[in-house]
C-alpha cells in the first residue's frame, strides 16, 4: 500500500513538471530568461545536494528503508525545487 502511494506521488510530479515545462516553453523569452535559468539551476543543485545529504544520513541510521523512499525524496526535490525556483528567481528579477 505505502508503495503504490509512493509510486503515484512520484508519478504525479513528474506529470507536473512536464506540464509546467510544456507551458513554460511556450512563454516570451527575453535576456534576463539566461539569468533566470542559471540561477534556477545553481538552486537546483543546491537542493539536489541538500536532498542527497539527508537521504545519505537516514540510510545510515535506518538501513532497512525500502529504496522507493531515498528515490522519491530525490525526485520530489529535484523537479518541485526547479518549479519553485523559476517562480522565485521571475518575480525577483
Amino acid at each position: 500500500m505505502e508503495v503504490s502511494i509512493a509510486r503515484f506521488i512520484t508519478l504525479f510530479t513528474v506529470v507536473v513538471y512536464f506540464i509546467y515545462e510544456y507551458f513554460d516553453d511556450k512563454a516570451i523569452k527575453d535576456e534576463r530568461e539566461e539569468l533566470i535559468r542559471l540561477k534556477t539551476h545553481e538552486f537546483t543543485q543546491k537542493i539536489t545536494l541538500w536532498a542527497l545529504t539527508i537521504v545519505a544520513c537516514a540510510l545510515v541510521f535506518y538501513p532497512a528503508t525500502p529504496a522507493i523512499y531515498p528515490i522519491m525524496a530525490l525526485v520530489l526535490a529535484i523537479m518541485y525545487g526547479e518549479i519553485a525556483a523559476k517562480i522565485y528567481f521571475r518575480r525577483k528579477i
